[in-house]
């Protein structure tokens, strides 16, 4: 065989993947890699590239394996246990999480990439095959047992049975649920959902809800839009699912009626915390003693606080340990930030 192929690294997860995160990030700097601030190397966790980059806060887990010619990782990427990358071009944006046992590789070509948006989230025991390009947009969920491939062949061409290569191309905000299957050559536009052990053989437009083996559009101009009084209910419905996870967190929750549009709910566990709502017809926000604000309201950002979310831009700046936490809770009801810092 003139092209030696080593699916697994051994020797590098052996001689690198073993030492400590900190002797990791030594030698990969040594060896011209560009690695941010608070970046983790799991046991096991090995980068192989030639021109490497990745960002600040990110971490990769327990035997996992990230190898191509350019890899540029974004920050607040994570990378699950036991997953493995390997194609040529390797693109992931910020806040983006690729969970265990995830297989990313196939056959390699010139043009082999696996490009993916921010805010991305890629299930566990997905297969995805970058032969060809795939380009996946900023906010899109890929359920767990779902394939993306990009080519497909087995049978004799010269006897006439198809083969294909094409690239796969995902607009923003698109949710594929558990076990979807994308053949080669589909494009998906944005805001589209497809049905939970779908097959897509053909391109999707944006804004449509499809289903089906082979997936046909469902529902078009998809989602509807709903009311600013339907948007405040379900605001205030996620606030107190909200208070009900710090509680079943062990965080003592009291609540103190201050007048008719306001509460002070006092949140402690270790050490005090406060959080005030005030909820009126035009604006819902909460504010919490570490300096947290969390508003609603076409009015946006305002003042100087440690974290602040607004809700109805998706953005967010700073850090507070409050905030945090409720912007990875409500993540679980698809809201993500873009980060102003």
């Amino acid at each position: 065989m003139l092209i030696k192929r080593n699916k697994i690294p051994v020797k590098e997860i052996l001689l690198i993947g073993i030492m400590p995160s900190f002797v990791k990030k030594l030698i990969y700097r040594i060896k011209g890699y560009k690695i941010g601030k608070n970046v983790s190397f799991s046991f096991g966790s090995v980068i192989i590239g030639k021109n490497v980059l990745i960002g600040d806060d990110s971490s990769f887990g327990f035997v996992s394996v990230v190898r191509g010619s350019t890899i540029d990782i974004g920050r607040f990427v994570t990378l699950g246990s036991l997953s493995m990358i390997d194609t040529e071009t390797i693109i992931i944006g910020d806040d983006s999480r690729i969970n265990e046992n995830v297989i990313v590789g196939g056959i390699k070509t010139p043009d082999s990439m696996l490009k993916i948006g921010r805010r991305v989230i890629i299930m566990e025991y997905s297969f995805i095959n970058p032969t060809k390009p795939i380009i996946i947009g900023d906010d899109c969920g890929i359920g767990g047992h779902c394939l993306l491939f990009t080519h497909g062949s087995w049978l004799s061409q010269l006897d006439g049975f198809p083969v294909t290569f094409a690239p796969i191309t995902m607009g923003e905000r698109v949710w594929l649920p558990w076990r979807v299957f994308i053949m080669p050559g589909v494009e998906i536009g944005n805001e589209v959902v497809v049905g939970a052990n779908s097959l897509v053989s053909k391109s999707l437009p944006s804004n449509v809800l499809a289903a089906g083996s082979p997936a046909k559009i469902i529902v078009k101009n998809y989602p509807k839009p709903i009311t600013r009084e339907k948007r405040a209910i379900i605001f205030k419905s996620i606030l107190s699912d909200f208070i009900g996870h710090l509680n079943y967190h062990d965080f003592v929750i009291k609540v103190y009626k201050m007048d008719s549009n306001s509460k002070k709910i006092e949140i402690s566990k270790k050490k005090k915390s406060e959080i005030f709502i005030k909820i009126d017809d035009s604006e819902y926000s909460f504010f919490a003693e570490d300096n947290l604000l969390v508003v609603d309201s076409d009015s946006g950002i305002e003042g100087d606080y440690a974290m602040a979310i607004d809700l109805v831009n998706k953005k967010r700046i700073g850090t507070s340990d409050v905030g945090e936490e409720f912007v990875k809770f409500i993540s679980r009801y698809g809201i993500r930030f873009d980060r102003l810092d």
